[in-house]
């Protein structure tokens, strides 16, 4: 089965030891085998298994911010943090680098006005898991 985030909301991040994780409440859609969305799951979330050498797991995400039509910045993970308890994001782009091991999300709140890059680098492995 194949995934695809645009159109999806992502609310929240949680980190591990070893993984990051995008919370999506409203889910991504699954696809069927021509890349057609076909269903909008629910309660999802992706489980990025990072390949960290004992580097802190904050380090291999980082969030680029644009307000209002801006340039982007850089900005800390917990300034991002915030701005997601405030609204969700919604996804409009994905792009995957296999042979970098990055993933890539471009997302943007309208409630809040700001755009967003999240970057996700060194995956050793992608779960998506839904209910």
């Amino acid at each position: 089965m194949k995934y695809q985030l645009h159109d999806s909301q992502i609310n929240k991040i949680e980190f591990g030891e070893d993984i990051i994780i995008l919370k999506f409440s409203q889910g991504f859609w699954q696809t069927d085998e021509h890349g057609k969305m076909t269903d909008q799951l629910k309660n999802c979330e992706i489980v990025f298994e990072i390949d960290r050498n004992d580097v802190p797991i904050e380090d291999f995400i980082s969030i680029r911010v644009s307000k209002k039509g801006g340039a982007y910045k850089t900005v800390l993970l917990a300034k991002f943090v915030s701005l997601l308890k405030k609204s969700p994001f919604d996804v409009y782009l994905e792009y995957d680098c296999s042979f970098a091991n990055r993933k890539m999300l471009q997302i943007h709140s309208n409630s809040l006005l700001v755009r967003a890059e999240i970057f996700i680098e060194e995956i050793k492995n992608v779960k998506y898991i839904h209910c």
